[in-house]
């Protein structure tokens, strides 16, 4: 196979529009209840988001491994394989969702001993919570399927499936909120819906793209001891990598919440804006993860070289695209979100942090689908870890001495971070090419 920057970004513009439509979603949740009148609609939506990102991106490498072993049983032509991909990916999900369902009361008691949110907001927040968390094991089967079908290069169906869903979330939301004035359960409902029709789609797509019989499935394989250990060696370097991410994610947030409800609001608002920025870059990481995934199969370094050069490119015009029109426009694009004088001014105060948030983070996102499609999982958890080691360093020397700014600085030194220790493995990670899977 021969990449081309114009093959690269068509396979990436599908995967880009998906991935918006996810913290899209956020950011019209939270702007359906900040027009609302009470910011403790917006902090209850936000720390209950917050509480469910911290669930689907701890166990995102579901999807994540579940497209790397895909890819490269394709770049093998190996359909068996395929297929046992998704089984093991999709069962695995499944079981940690049921797991998550019965632990629902010591999650959420967690989640306030950690935000330790105000009164008012405490009671929507266990509203959206109820609501939502039983349609975690959907969630979860959905992301795992919509993985595996990027992995096979069915990725018009698994980006139309992402964003049917998502777009039933947001118009469902408007309906209940404004339509049926149910407020926070009404965003709640809307998600938890587009759950299970995620999960229905999915089952839909791996029925019409299934690569062989289901006749072929042989237990003792789908159960085969060094092929689940592999699955869990990957998962787990992956569910740390994770893990460094939510540390600076929840660590931000509950900073935030300590700071006071309008400093939440901002903040809140910020980071939707910057969840729409990171996961332009997700989408140049998914593809890049898929034919770094195929060259791989094929033992084909001429197309693992073109996939680091190209993606670097388009990656780092985007960033540029960016930051650039955040920065003209930024005061417009945070009035979408609220019509609160108090936090609209906050926002504005710290809004340059986001404007150059593109620039520092582009290529560590973007070379991340590419160690994971490989399936090269160790350099991505020791990045991680050193990169959470240096944001918490950075936050606890200058969230005392500059408040809300040396937070945000400590947010873009973990990016920074994010891209620096990653390409340090980057000459290895071509020189062992191809690799011992």
């Amino acid at each position: 196979m021969q990449l081309t920057h114009k093959k690269f970004f068509t396979t990436s513009l599908p995967f880009i529009l998906a991935s918006i439509s996810v913290p899209l979603i956020g950011a019209v949740d939270t702007a359906v209840v900040g027009r609302l009148g009470n910011y403790h609609f917006i902090n209850s939506v936000a720390l209950g988001s917050v509480i469910f990102s911290t669930i689907f991106w701890l166990f995102n490498f579901l999807g994540l491994t579940a497209s790397g072993f895909a890819s490269q049983s394709l770049g093998r032509n190996d359909p068996e394989e395929e297929l046992y991909a998704f089984l093991r990916g999709t069962l695995l999900a499944a079981g940690i969702g049921l797991v998550i369902v019965i632990l629902q009361r010591f999650i959420f008691a967690a989640a306030v001993y950690f935000f330790n949110p105000p009164q008012q907001t405490l009671l929507y927040m266990r509203q959206y919570f109820n609501i939502i968390i039983f349609t975690v094991p959907c969630a979860l089967f959905y992301q795992t399927a919509q993985g595996w079908l990027a992995g096979i290069m069915q990725v018009k169906l698994s980006v139309a499936v992402g964003l049917t869903a998502n777009i039933a979330n947001v118009v469902l939301a408007f309906i209940l909120v404004y339509g049926f004035s149910l407020g926070v359960a009404g965003v709640a409902a809307a998600a938890a819906i587009a759950n299970i029709l995620a999960c229905l789609l999915a089952l839909y797509g791996f029925f019409k793209h299934k690569p062989c019989s289901l006749r072929i499935i042989n237990p003792s394989r789908l159960f085969h001891g060094p092929d689940f250990a592999r699955l869990l060696n990957c998962s787990s370097h992956l569910a740390i990598r994770t893990l460094c991410m939510l540390i600076m994610i929840n660590t931000f947030m509950s900073q935030s919440s300590a700071f006071g409800g309008e400093i939440l609001a901002a903040n809140s608002i910020l980071m939707q804006i910057q969840y729409v920025m990171g996961d332009v870059f997700a989408g140049f990481s998914q593809a890049a993860a898929i034919y770094a995934g195929i060259a791989a199969g094929e033992r084909n370094s001429a197309l693992l070289t073109a996939t680091l050069k190209i993606s670097a490119v388009q990656s780092m015009i985007a960033a540029l695209a960016q930051s650039a029109v955040y920065y003209l426009y930024r005061s417009d694009i945070i009035a979408v979100f609220t019509r609160q004088p108090e936090i609209l001014n906050t926002a504005c105060r710290y809004d340059l942090f986001i404007a150059v948030f593109p620039l520092l983070s582009a290529l560590g996102i973007v070379y991340y689908g590419v160690f994971n499609g490989t399936l090269q999982t160790t350099p991505i958890c020791i990045s991680m870890l050193l990169t959470a080691a240096a944001y918490l360093t950075v936050k606890t020397t200058l969230v005392p001495i500059l408040a809300n700014s040396g937070l945000w600085l400590a947010f873009l030194v973990f990016y920074v971070a994010r891209t620096g220790f990653l390409l340090m493995f980057v000459p290895s990670f071509i020189k062992k090419f191809p690799y011992n899977n």
